[in-house]
């Protein structure tokens, strides 16, 4: 059967764009980097990356933030994008390797549905307690929840986060009765601390280090591998046997699946040399934070493995999300 003109033209507008790529070499035209998170939060690294990409690349990288369902919309965005190199994402390690263990309708992979780029950026999380609590060490935690079962509460920012896997986790291995009270976000969480509606929370290092520094939080210990320099008398929960590993919060590069590895290998490049530049080390160090300079085939190697670490800890602790 022959189409008429108008069917032809009709069909050829509706193939994805994906088929028609943009002609001479890439980047000739603006990149979106897609943050599937509300603005305010993790999204200060991939606005202190983008003006230096732009720079090495020749061409705008304009921060998009896409929030809704702990990253999962924008994951889905970005998975449906064309794979041409001029979409990418920059996503925390819930939506990337916590989100399939707990979400028992999960709508995509991102292992497999995605193409890995780069870890760009770790922080590590930190116990805090208000003041006016008795504790002044983790192990004062356990001693005292232990002893006084169902009375202690902890805040939790976000369901199916690194800080609510953290927690949990910490919970099981050491049998404690604490639970959990959900709030909006970390501030609002923070400021429950504060206030005493909370004794303690677990969450990142820099947004917790202004209440530390004027003495409205008090920092117990460090989930990173080391301590922090920001807090280099508070210990990790590894030099304390809390914790049988390190815990951190990192970001990640990704974009959808089929783009060209050429694309992949050069957005990879200008991301770790942005890393290695000591400007922008600072700002991210200042924010409590650590650049971390990865290749492709390391980011989806971490990944993987950071799945299975915390997918074990989500079915320990039976921790859903409907």
């Amino acid at each position: 059967m022959r189409l008429s003109r108008r069917a032809t033209l009709g069909l050829l507008a509706a193939t994805p764009a994906l088929a028609q790529p943009s002609p001479g070499p890439w980047p000739n035209r603006p990149m979106r980097c897609l943050v599937p998170s509300a603005a305010g939060g993790y999204e200060v690294y991939a606005r202190i990356l983008a003006p230096r990409l732009s720079e090495l690349l020749g061409q705008p990288v304009v921060v998009d933030n896409k929030p809704g369902a702990n990253g999962i919309i924008g994951m889905q965005e970005v998975q449906r994008s064309p794979a041409d190199g001029y979409t990418f994402m920059f996503a925390h390690v819930g939506a990337i390797s916590i989100a399939t263990s707990i979400y028992p309708n999960m709508p995509l992979d991102p292992v497999e549905d995605l193409a890995s780029i780069a870890v760009a950026v770790t922080s590590p999380l930190v116990w805090v307690v208000n003041p006016d609590t008795p504790f002044r060490s983790m192990h004062d935690v356990v001693a005292k929840v232990r002893a006084e079962p169902g009375t202690w509460r902890y805040g939790l920012p976000a369901s199916g986060s690194i800080p609510h896997l953290v927690a949990e986790d910490f919970k099981f291995r050491h049998k404690l009765d604490l639970q959990a009270i959900p709030y909006r976000s970390t501030p609002q969480t923070l400021m429950g601390v504060i206030a005493g509606e909370i004794p303690m929370t677990v969450d990142s290092l820099g947004a917790s280090a202004g209440h530390i520094a004027s003495g409205r939080l008090r920092a117990l210990a460090i989930t990173g591998p080391t301590r922090s320099d920001r807090l280099p008398g508070v210990p990790t929960m590894l030099e304390q046997g809390l914790d049988p590993r390190p815990f951190v919060a990192w970001y990640a590069f990704m974009a959808p699946k089929a783009t060209p590895p050429e694309a992949i290998q050069r957005l990879n490049a200008a991301i770790n040399h942005a890393l290695d530049e000591e400007v922008i080390v600072g700002r991210i160090q200042g924010l409590g934070a650590s650049p971390w300079r990865t290749s492709p085939a390391e980011t989806l190697a971490f990944i993987r493995a950071e799945r299975a670490d915390l997918g074990a800890i989500a079915r320990a602790g039976n921790i859903r999300v409907e």
